[in-house]
C-alpha cells in the first residue's frame, strides 16, 4: 500500500474506547512521514483521540462503511461482524489495509484540533491481494455525498450558516447526480437516497 506525501486522503479512523471499538471517517495527510488529522474540537472524535494515543487508519473506499461510521445514530454504526482486532487494535475486516499510529502531539487551531501521529506500521489486508477494484466514480461521489451530508448535519444547527449550507447542498446535489448516473448497485443507490432524505430533514429544522 502506498500513501503519497501531501495528498489529502479519506480514511476511517478507529480507536479502542474502553472495551468498545469506535470508527469515524476523517481526512488525513502525510507530511514528512507524519500523519496529520484535523478534527472539530467539539466532536466526540476529538475527545477520544486526545484520550487514547493509539489509533488506526483503515484504508477503504467502501461507501457502506463510510455511511455506517458517519451516521452512527441512524445506522447503529459498524456491525460487530465487520470488526476484528490486530495486536489489540480494532480494524475494519474488509479494509484494503491499515496504518497503525501513535499520537505525537495535538494542538488547537480555532474550532479544530490538529493531531500529529507517528506511523508504527503499515499493513496490507491479505483478503484484498489481487482483488482491488479500479477507480469508480460511483464510489467516489457516493463518499462525497456522505462527507457533505455530515457537514450539513453539523452546520444546520448553527445560526447564520445559510450561505454555507447552500454551498454544501449544491455540492451534495451534484454528487447525487453523478451517483444516479454511475451506480448500478441497488444498495449504493439506497445509501444515496437515504442521504437525500436525511439532509432534507435537517434542512427543514
Amino acid at each position: 500500500m502506498k500513501i503519497r506525501e501531501k495528498v489529502w486522503y479519506e480514511g476511517i479512523v478507529s480507536v479502542l474506547a474502553g472495551e468498545q471499538p469506535y470508527f469515524t471517517p476523517l481526512g488525513f495527510q502525510l507530511v514528512n512521514g507524519v500523519v496529520k488529522l484535523k478534527v472539530y474540537s467539539s466532536a466526540k472524535t476529538s475527545s477520544l483521540l486526545t484520550t487514547h494515543p493509539e489509533a488506526v487508519l483503515n484504508i477503504t473506499d467502501d461507501p457502506y462503511l463510510f455511511f455506517l461510521s458517519t451516521f452512527k445514530e441512524h445506522t447503529g454504526g459498524i456491525p460487530k461482524d465487520e470488526v476484528e482486532f490486530i495486536n489489540g487494535y480494532p480494524v475494519l475486516r474488509k479494509a484494503y489495509g491499515y496504518v497503525m499510529m501513535k499520537r505525537r502531539k495535538f494542538s488547537p487551531q480555532g474550532e479544530v484540533l490538529l493531531f500529529d501521529y507517528n506511523i508504527e506500521k503499515i499493513m496490507d489486508n491479505p483478503l484484498h491481494r489481487g482483488n482491488i477494484e479500479p477507480y469508480s466514480r460511483c464510489r467516489a461521489f457516493l463518499i462525497e455525498m456522505i462527507i457533505y451530508a455530515s457537514k450539513i448535519r453539523d452546520v444546520s444547527i448553527k445560526e447564520g450558516a445559510g450561505d454555507l449550507l447552500n454551498r454544501f447542498e449544491k455540492s451534495l446535489d451534484y454528487s447525487y447526480e453523478i451517483v444516479i448516473k454511475t451506480c448500478m448497485d441497488q444498495a449504493e443507490l439506497g445509501i444515496a437516497n437515504k442521504l437525500k432524505e436525511m439532509v432534507s430533514g435537517w434542512l427543514r429544522k
